[in-house]
Order: C-alpha cells, then structure tokens, then sequence
C-alpha cells in the first residue's frame, strides 16, 4: 500500500512538472507571438514584416530560407511575394496537388521535394536550396498564398515542426495578410506616383510646345503676369502689352482690333530688330471671362518660331532649286529628242523610199519588218523622252483596226536571233479562237510583247520561252512563258515600279533601266487589261497580258487612216530645213507624191523667198531649229509682215509644250520628225482640197 501511494505521488509530480513545462512553452510562445506583433506593428516595409515573423519561427523551426507565394485568381500561377534567398526573387511556381492541401490549410513537411511535381521543374540553382521543405498555406484577400520554408539537406523538419506552424497560424496569417496588403498598397502608390510624374512631365512638354512665354493681361491691356521678362532676348520692361510693339505699328494696329472684338487670335508674326538678332516671334492669345461673363482681360503665348521661317525659306529656296531642276530636265528631254529624231527621220524617210524602189519579195519583207523596228523603236523614245507622260500617266492611245497575229509574230521574228544565239526554243502558238481582227493599238502592244518576250530571252539561259494566245471570254490572253532565273516573292513585289529590277545582281548581269515592266503595266492598264505574274526562283516565270476584244470602234476614236493622194492638184512647197540629210529625205516624199519643192537652208532665207514669191507657194514646212535665225522667230517676222501663208512646223521637238508655243508663234499644224507616211499623206491631202477649193 505505501508503495501504491508513493507511485502514484511520483505520476502526480511528473504531470505536474509537464504541466509547468507546457505553461512554460505557451508562455514563451506568447511572449514570441506578442513579440512578433510588436515587431511587425512597427515594421515600414513588407521585408521588415516578413523578417520580424521568421526571427520568432526561427527558434522553433530550424530553416535556411523562406519563400511566400501567393496569386490573385485560381486560373493564375503563384509567383514570388517575399524571399529571402536571391534565387526564387521574379519566380512563377505551378500548382500540383500538394500546394492546393496546402492552401486548404494543411501543414506539410516534404523529406524529397524532387519528387514533387511542383519542384520538378525548377532550375538546378534553385533546387539545391530545396532538399527539406515545409510549407503551410493562408488564406488572403487577393486570393492565395502559400508560406515555404527551405533547407538545404534532407530531413531537416520533423511532424513537431508542423505542430509549431499550427500553434503560430494566427501569427502567419497576420503577418502574411500585412506583408499582402503593403505590396498591393506599395504597388499602387507607385503606379500613381509614377502616372503623376508622367503627367507632371506630359504638362511640361505642352508648355514648352506651346509656347516659349506666357503672359496675361487686364482689361486696360496692362501686364498682370509675365513667365519672363526676356522673351527671346527682348527684355520686356514695358507696362503695356502694346508698347512692345511700338516698332511694329501694322502688328499694333492688328492687335489692337483683336482685343477690340474681344476675339481670339493666332500666330500674329513679329520681327525683333537686327540688334537683337532679328528672331520672329509668334504672339496668340485668347480673351478670359468671370462666372457671370464679365470680360477680365487676356491671356497667351508667345512663341520663337525662326527656325519655322528659317526651314520655310530653306523649302521656298528648294522648290525654286526643284523647279530650275525640272526645267533644265525638260530642255535636255527636249534636245535629246530633237538629237535622236534627226537621224531617225532620214531613216525612216529612206526607208519608205526604198520600198517603193522596186524589191523583190524577200527584199520587200526585210525592209518592211526594218520599218517596223524603227516604228516601234520611235514609240519607245517617245515614251522615255516624254517624261512628263510617262510620270503622270498621260498615255495616248491611237486605236486601229490591227492584226494581233502579225503583231506578235512580227516581234518574234525580230528576237527569233537572240534566241538562236543563246540556244533557246522560241515558240508562238495562236488558237483559232483568237480574232483575226480587233482594234487596239499595234504599237503598243508589240512595244508590250518587245518586253516581256525580250525579258524572258535574256533572263533564261536554257530551256524555251513560249507565247501562247488565246480568247478567254472578253479578252484575249498571251502567255509569256520561260525556263529562265524566275523571280523571288519579295522582288515580284516591286517588280513593276519604274527603274526597278528583280535584285543587284540581276541588274550587274544582265543590265537595263527596269523601265519596261513599268511602262508596259501602265499601257495595258490604259487599255483596260492587266498584266499578271506567276514565277518560282530557279525554275521560270509568266508574264500573262490579258487584252480586251473590241472589234467596232467609233471612227473618232480610231488612229488618222492613211489618206492616199487621190486629188490632183499639185503644192507648191517652200521647205525651210538645214540638215542636208533631211533636206533630201522630205525632197524625195514631197516629189514622190507629185509636188514641187523648193529649200530653204534657214529661217532667214525663207524670209526672203517668200517677200518676193509668197503667192507662188501654197505651203511652207518649216524646220525649228536651224542657224541664223529659227522657225519660231521666221514664223512671227513673216506674221508681223503680213504674209499668211500656212505655215507647218517640221521638227523633232515633239512634246506638247513645243506644240502650244508653235502654235502662239502663229504657225498652222505641226509634223513630227521622223515623217510617218499616215500624218504626211493626212497633212497634204487636207492642203491640197484647200488649194482646189481656192
């Protein structure tokens, strides 16, 4: 019995002294609770918040790092909040199981984090610091947040660790909820803080844009405030806004109506004098009123604007330096026109003599497809002369009744050598759906064919280029087709704009302007078709021209018919020209049809034969450009002499602008150099039924 009882005293004793231990730990606990409540009361930061809750938990738990995440929504990543370890700063962590029994309130301490979905995927920098991990989750009112505790070796938190995080959660939750609360608050304050800089720096900008000086005034037009009494190096000591501009009566009178009408104004120009180094200065301003409308004065600005008048001038000098540009380029146009149709026109002029000198067949067909060449090459020159025409795409097109076949198969023919020489099949196949006739303009059309069927010959260096025509629907196709370099997507993008080629090396190999796919686009877009364009590098392109049929056309819009010289009578010609060579290509046309010509080598000379035989001649052709005195000023001599004789400017200078000022110097019609046989046919018919009539 006394051995029962002294046993029993012994348990007493030792649940007493547990008893007192467990008081003992609940009061430490409390006293580090309390501690730690103080510590984060007084904390500045969230790191100071979250360094006062880990020097408590640090006597319980024994961790190396700790990590606090959190996330906003359930559809969103945890990212970093706080950490102590420079690693995890920025990082985004997935959510697996774990962390969701984690964030529904339960303690869990993971002894192979590696394992872990959740740490699966970390970078190897940062799972060395994550062999032991403990981890609890909170609940805040952003949504989400999870506290981590890291360690570096394995085992390291035991189940008591987890009982301590229970025993402490009210300690976690409010201190995680703080440490929430200041980075939301500490993020908003520097968002506006940072948008009222912007808008500080923003209010700035618009001043200094505005205007270089402010300045208000009463209604007696007397300074109440001004933001500097040096306005561009002015020194403004004046008591009234006028008296600035004492110098400047016009500018005074102007103000002085302005402020008179109680209206705003804008941009009132003014000079300083030299001595202040004559800057202009913009004034505005605009009246500004009481609640009830009661006129109190006026404010404004005024704003240094020299360099405005300076880049002004700098654009007036350059449109002047453009324009003296465009002038000089007109008059080279006009004199390489006038150069190259000079030698042209004995060409062509021969030419036509020489087909009428009795050839053989064959004979015949060379100087014919000759004739066509140099028809087709003065249209080229036109295009490329005429400028003007050719930026503004002021295109005329001469339709006619025209056999396509011929057209194409004529150009064909004239690169059927090129194609020998390189060794390429050259081939032309023509459905019978195509229209024998249809009205268009022959020469541009095979100035368009002269193209593309040239480009495909030189850009293909094996293989053929074939031409196939045929009716599709309202239109006639022809397919430029080619075994050649074929063209990037990126070149084709830019292919058809003037003076560009597919590439640099292209250009080097193969040379030309890269003119011809842009004019020959703009000629059938003139005519209503379009141009397409189908390619591959290294294995071909083609070119396809889609043509609308049109087989009547109103007799208005038809290119002048070649009129034959039906009449008999015969003219009487005086031709005014000094170039030898012309002299005998117009002699042998003019005689040919049965007229008899005297010449003239220059303006002067023409002058004189007509004063004393005007009546003898019926027409005069009459050369611009000759030495010792012109066409223009021979035709206005014998204007203000009274002789009206018609007289027909005969010159290479074909633009339009040549033809308006022949025509203010008094002359009748104009023929161009080189003589086509349709417009001097056209030109002496109508002559001759004037002659008759007479």
């Amino acid at each position: 019995m006394p051995s029962f009882e002294s046993e029993k005293l012994q348990e007493t004793l030792l649940d007493l002294l547990r008893s007192q231990e467990r008081e003992k730990q609940l009061r430490d606990e409390n006293a580090a609770i309390l501690a730690g409540m103080s510590a984060m009361a007084g904390a500045n930061s969230k790191r100071q918040v979250f360094n006062g809750l880990l020097s408590v938990l640090r006597k319980y738990i024994g961790f190396e790092h700790a990590l606090v995440l959190t996330r906003e929504d359930e559809n969103a990543p945890l990212q970093e909040l706080v950490t102590t370890c420079r690693f995890f700063e920025s990082s985004t962590w997935p959510i697996g199981n774990t962390f969701v029994r984690s964030m529904n309130g339960e303690s869990i301490a993971l002894f192979a984090p590696n394992q872990v979905s959740e740490f699966q995927r970390l970078p190897q920098e940062m799972l060395q610091y994550c062999q032991s991990v403990l981890l609890t989750g909170v609940k805040v009112s952003s949504g989400d947040a999870l506290l981590l505790f890291l360690h570096s070796e394995r085992g390291q938190f035991s189940p008591r660790c987890r009982r301590v995080l229970e025993r402490f959660r009210p300690l976690l939750e409010r201190a995680i909820i703080d440490i929430d609360y200041r980075e939301r608050l500490q993020s908003l304050v520097t968002a506006r803080t940072q948008e009222l800089i912007h808008s500080q720096q923003r209010f700035k900008d618009f001043a200094k844009t505005v205007g270089d000086w402010f300045w208000e005034v009463d209604t007696d037009l007397r300074f109440t405030y001004i933001s500097s009494p040096n306005l561009a190096n002015h020194v403004v000591d004046n008591d009234s806004i006028l008296d600035i501009f004492d110098e400047q009566e016009t500018l005074k009178k102007k103000l002085k109506v302005k402020f008179g009408m109680k209206e705003p104004f804008e941009d009132l120009e003014w000079q300083l004098p030299e001595s202040e180094g004559g800057l202009w200065i913009s004034f505005s301003g605009t009246p500004y009123f009481s609640k009830q409308g009661k006129l109190l004065g006026y404010r404004g600005t005024a704003k240094d604007i020299t360099n405005r008048k300076k880049r002004l001038f700098e654009l007036q000098e350059a449109r002047k330096q453009a324009e003296s540009a465009n002038k000089a380029k007109s008059q080279f146009l006009a004199m390489m026109s006038h150069e190259i149709r000079t030698p042209l026109n004995a060409v062509l002029g021969f030419m036509d003599t020489l087909a009428e000198s009795g050839l053989n067949k064959e004979q015949a067909r060379w100087v014919n497809q000759m004739d066509q060449s140099a028809q087709l090459l003065l249209t080229i020159i036109n295009d490329i002369l005429d400028l003007s025409r050719i930026e503004s795409g002021n295109f005329e097109l001469y339709n006619a009744e025209m056999h396509l076949d011929e057209s194409i198969n004529l150009v064909v023919s004239q690169l059927h050598e090129q194609a020998v020489k390189k060794n390429i099949a050259l081939s032309v196949n023509i459905s019978p759906s195509v229209p024998k006739k249809m009205v268009g303009d022959k020469n541009r059309i095979s100035q368009v064919m002269f193209n593309l069927i040239g480009n495909a010959i030189k850009f293909t260096n094996q293989g053929s280029v074939s031409i196939d025509v045929k009716r599709d629907n309202q239109y006639v196709s022809i397919a430029v087709t080619d075994t050649g370099i074929g063209i990037s997507q990126e070149a084709q993008r830019n292919l058809f704009n003037p003076f560009i080629q597919a590439d640099g090396s292209i250009t080097r190999r193969y040379g030309g302007t890269g003119l011809g796919l842009a004019i020959s686009q703009h000629l059938i877009d003139k005519m209503n078709g379009k141009i397409t364009l189908e390619s591959t590098l290294n294995k071909g392109s083609c070119f396809t021209v889609y043509i609308p049929i049109t087989q009547s056309i109103d007799e208005s819009q038809l290119y002048e018919p070649v009129i034959e010289n039906s009449l008999d009578h015969s003219l009487s010609i005086l031709l005014a020209e000094d170039s030898n060579t012309n002299q005998l290509v117009a002699k042998l046309m003019l005689e040919k049809r049965g007229h008899q010509v005297v010449i003239a080598n220059n303006g002067k000379e023409a002058i004189e034969i007509l004063e004393n035989n005007q009546h003898q001649f019926d027409i005069v052709l009459m050369d611009i450009s000759m030495p010792v005195l012109d066409g223009l000023q021979a035709t206005k001599q014998l204007r203000q002499k009274n002789i009206n004789i018609p007289i027909i400017a005969l010159t290479a200078n074909a633009m339009h602008s040549d033809q308006v000022e022949y025509r203010k110097a008094g002359m009748d019609g104009f023929l161009a150099k080189p003589i086509l046989t349709p417009e001097l046919n056209a030109m002496l018919n109508k002559y001759q039924a004037l002659a008759t009539t007479e």
